[in-house]
């Protein structure tokens, strides 16, 4: 009963981070894409398009779920994953949904990735948004293999400066030290992270 008044919820993958004020993008997302509204499909869900677009539409580290109806769609969602269960990435199941939409009735919305989410791909693109002091609010930081092309150093002081720690809070280490171990040459899903 606590939760009936909660309508929505935000999902976001563990390996990402916040970089500015969460609910300014939610509430500019939701006027923009005008989730509050009442949809045709009986059931939808909202993601980021993915970057890899020519293999997968969308991206399943970010979502937006409606309580009320977006049960189908995830239901939907975990069958198709259940289906696939070789597969190393969950938008292998989120494209399975978006080729059956016809016959499931759960609509997957899709939402332009703008500068509402970056992915660092190397030293080159932490050092410049360090020195910038320019973050978006979704971060999807350890998400592929290019997380291997950074260096732990250069990784910690962009850490740092997203959770705009102090100098004294920098030298105690005890908050924003992230180490990355690629187990593998290329991501397969089983990178190694730890957080603090």
């Amino acid at each position: 009963p606590e939760l009936d008044a909660i309508d929505w919820l935000y999902y976001m993958d563990i390996d990402m981070m916040l970089g500015a004020p969460f609910m300014d993008m939610i509430l500019e997302l939701r006027t923009k894409y005008d989730i509050d509204s009442a949809h045709d499909a009986d059931s939808a869900l909202y993601f980021f398009k993915d970057l890899h677009a020519e293999e997968f539409a969308l991206n399943g580290g970010f979502m937006i779920i409606n309580r009320h109806s977006s049960g189908l769609c995830l239901d939907v969602w975990r069958e198709e994953i259940e289906r696939h269960q070789r597969a190393s990435f969950d938008q292998t199941s989120i494209n399975a949904v978006i080729a059956n939409k016809e016959s499931n009735h759960c609509s997957l919305e899709a939402m332009e990735v703008e500068n509402y989410v970056t992915f660092p791909k190397d030293d080159k693109a932490l050092t410049k948004a360090r020195l910038w002091h320019h973050h978006s609010p979704l971060i999807h930081i350890f998400n592929t293999w290019f997380a291997s092309k950074e260096s732990p150093e250069v990784m910690e002081e962009y850490v740092a400066d997203v959770l705009r720690l102090s100098e004294e809070e920098k030298e105690e280490h005890k908050f924003g030290k992230s180490v990355i171990t690629p187990s593998r040459e290329k991501w397969t899903g089983s990178n190694e992270v730890n957080d603090k």
